[in-house]
């Protein structure tokens, strides 16, 4: 697994032969095999599922990128959400840029629910989505929400947390 994130970061630092979406992406494919889920989180389903809520040319990568890829030994698959509601049966849930409008709505559908939330852009994980991502000195970087990894009942690796921007803790849950 350390191979695979290690990977995704080399990648990172090699801006000039990939492109910002390929980085993200890679991200988001990554960030999955670095999260323990509850066991209920699989209740009814075989497979590992991966959805963007609003098109975009990271989503179009990730989707690219799953093909044929297995996350904890569960086959894995993608969709496209038409609107925030379609969001269950999500273990992954990419939030693209043009599709913020609707973070409040599936923040307040996942509430509580094993779902993996990341942002394409900054400001998605203060509002209480897991994680997002920020560009800085021409980089791309991720930021947690550990108050949200946590009401979700997920637990991100240490491994995948050293490498974030862990954002403030506060014992209120966080709303944007």
């Amino acid at each position: 697994m350390c191979t695979m994130l290690c990977a995704a970061f080399i990648v990172a630092g090699q801006a000039q032969s990939a492109t910002e979406d390929q980085i993200k992406a890679a991200y988001v494919l990554n960030f999955a095999s670095f999260v323990d889920w509850p066991s209920e989180a699989f209740t009814g389903e075989p497979g590992f599922n991966f959805c963007a809520l609003g098109r975009s040319r990271v989503a179009d990568e990730l989707n690219a990128d799953i093909q044929g890829k297995k996350i904890n030994g569960r086959v894995s698959a993608f969709r496209y959400l038409k609107n925030p509601d379609d969001s269950h049966n999500c273990h992954v849930v990419f939030v693209s840029g043009n599709s913020a409008k609707q973070q409040q709505k599936l923040l307040d559908i996942q509430s509580g629910r094993p779902t993996l939330l990341v942002g394409e852009f900054p400001g998605f994980a203060q509002a209480g989505g897991t994680m997002d991502f920020i560009v800085e000195n021409g980089k791309v970087m991720f930021e947690v929400n550990l108050v949200a990894a946590n009401e979700a009942h997920l637990k991100l690796s240490s491994k995948l947390l050293s490498l974030a921007r862990i954002l403030p803790r506060s014992s209120e849950k966080q709303k944007g």
